[in-house]
């Protein structure tokens, strides 16, 4: 049944070729008489709705599939909660590994983080007391600046006090010297000596007097300097203070990401379910070493998609968004409504293998085209591929279960409401270049019917009505469906068996 299932068209193939086979026994058996129909057969022109799809099989999967996993690895399964068909919640616990290896580290990097802290802040605390001991100094020898200026002014003039006192002693003892007539005596020589005395004081003074000038111009030429000097000390000390918080704010941070590291970890070893849904695989067992694999699949079976494949032949009719009329045999005739969701670019694989030669001394080849081979197979082959196709559920139903399978109609083309007449009904001119049906238009005498030749197009074509367009057909016209026609070709037979769903 298996291999029935996964080798469709074959098996369509082999059911007609027997058909054809009696056919032709019978054929040969009743002498080739050819039966004829005296009385053609008609069709009423009717407005129908028609559509034109793509046949297929697909199988329900969940639409959200959620694949539990932990960053944790490494370390020993302790405990597994759930089993393969638990309903499960977002949050409940579904495995527990191993963290008492983590524990202990996670123990001996907070005491180095904290080592590391603590030094850090000893290293801060000593360069706010030398910022706050260089903004004192700032303060001290700033207001310093204009002190001592001031006091070498006063210094400067208290020099010029004491020269100008000394200037006035001398000139005194100069003229005391001077009123001494006898220039022999001894007052003369006891003037003159004070005299020279008073002299060297005076010039001592001035020079004492200039220094203490040349001291103060000195200071208040230098003032801005000296107060850019001060200023740059204590920026400087800014800068070491700055550098020293900047230097130290990283500090620690590997021993942070560390911890912060192995927290992650040891959440990760009680794994928890992302999701609700059912549990639909368990990979591990207590006693495994957890290896970053999946630990479990929670599917959300409140919410289906339906995964099929199709040929290379349908893939590029097959476009996201287009309706799909879908039926189980869970939920009987009821359709149900899917939006095709997905189709995938690459190639999935082979779908079939080769089934040239003869059945039963009938030339397969042949019948498919005289070329003595055929597309459909029943080996292994890579010339006939399939495409995974997707599609959303829109109708949901509780009897769908994960695994069922569903029978497939993907709309191309749906029009409502339009002239249609058996597929048969629609003739070739001779040059195959046209096409045309024939029109009822009364009855001989001899009982055949009169007909007129009315070109049309065609429309869309279901597995039974094809859409007549440009016509001068209407709604209750009746049109002969040729004798000759009645019966399909055999690949017109294979054609309509490929789009039925359910084959």
């Amino acid at each position: 049944m298996k291999w029935i299932k996964e080798h469709k068209k074959v098996c369509i193939i082999i059911a007609i070729v027997v058909v054809v086979v009696i056919a032709i026994i019978i054929g040969v058996v009743s002498g080739g008489k050819k039966q004829m129909d005296s009385n053609e057969e008609t069709a009423t022109v009717e407005k129908r709705t028609l559509m034109e799809s793509v046949s297929a099989t697909g199988t329900f999967v969940a639409a959200d599939e959620e694949k539990i996993t932990s960053d944790t690895t490494g370390v020993e399964v302790l405990a597994v909660n759930v089993e393969v068909g638990d309903r499960v919640s977002a949050g409940d616990v579904i495995a527990v590994l191993d963290s008492a290896d983590l524990q202990d580290n996670l123990a001996d990097a907070k005491e180095s983080l904290a080592d590391t802290n603590e030094q850090t802040q000893r290293t801060k605390d000593s360069a706010k007391r030398n910022l706050e001991q260089a903004g004192k100094t700032r303060d001290e020898d700033l207001a310093d600046v204009d002190t001592n200026i001031q006091d070498a002014y006063d210094e400067w003039q208290s020099a010029e006090n004491n020269y100008n006192e000394s200037v006035a002693a001398y000139n005194e003892a100069v003229a005391m010297a001077n009123s001494i007539m006898d220039k022999t005596s001894t007052a003369y020589t006891n003037a003159n000596s004070q005299v020279n005395t008073l002299k060297r004081q005076m010039d001592t003074d001035r020079r004492t007097a200039d220094s203490r000038k040349s001291s103060y111009d000195r200071l208040v030429s230098q003032r801005e300097d000296t107060i850019k000097r001060i200023n740059d000390t204590y920026q400087d000390q800014v800068d070491t203070y700055n550098n020293t918080m900047d230097s130290t704010e990283d500090s620690g941070k590997t021993q942070q990401e560390r911890i912060d590291d192995l927290q992650e970890q040891i959440d990760g070893t009680v794994v928890k379910a992302t999701a609700s849904g059912l549990v639909t695989a368990v990979n591990v067992e207590v006693g495994d070493t957890y290896n970053g694999s999946v630990i479990a699949v929670i599917d959300n079976v409140d919410s289906f998609d339906i995964t099929t494949e199709i040929d290379e032949y349908d893939i590029n009719s097959i476009a996201v968004g287009q309706e799909v009329v879908i039926k189980t045999n869970a939920t009987g005739d009821e359709e149900l409504s899917g939006t095709v969701k997905k189709v995938s670019p690459i190639a999935t694989g082979s779908s079939s293998g080769d089934l040239s030669g003869s059945l039963g001394g009938l030339d397969l080849g042949s019948i498919m085209g005289g070329s003595g081979s055929s597309s459909f197979s029943t080996g292994s082959s890579n010339d006939d591929v399939t495409f995974t196709v997707t599609i959303a559920l829109n109708t949901q139903s509780d009897k769908l279960r994960i695994g069922m399978t569903a029978k497939l109609n993907i709309v191309l083309q749906k029009n409502a409401d339009v002239l249609s007449v058996p597929y048969n009904a629609v003739q070739t001119d001779d040059e195959g270049t046209s096409y045309y049906v024939q029109k009822v238009t009364g009855t001989n005498e001899d009982g055949t019917y009169k007909t007129k030749k009315i070109k049309v197009d065609k429309g869309i074509e279901s597995d039974y009505y094809t859409e007549i367009i440009n016509s001068g057909l209407e709604e209750g016209d009746q049109v002969i469906v040729p004798a000759a026609e009645k019966q399909n070709s055999l690949e017109d037979m294979i054609n309509q068996s490929s789009s039925m769903g359910g084959v």
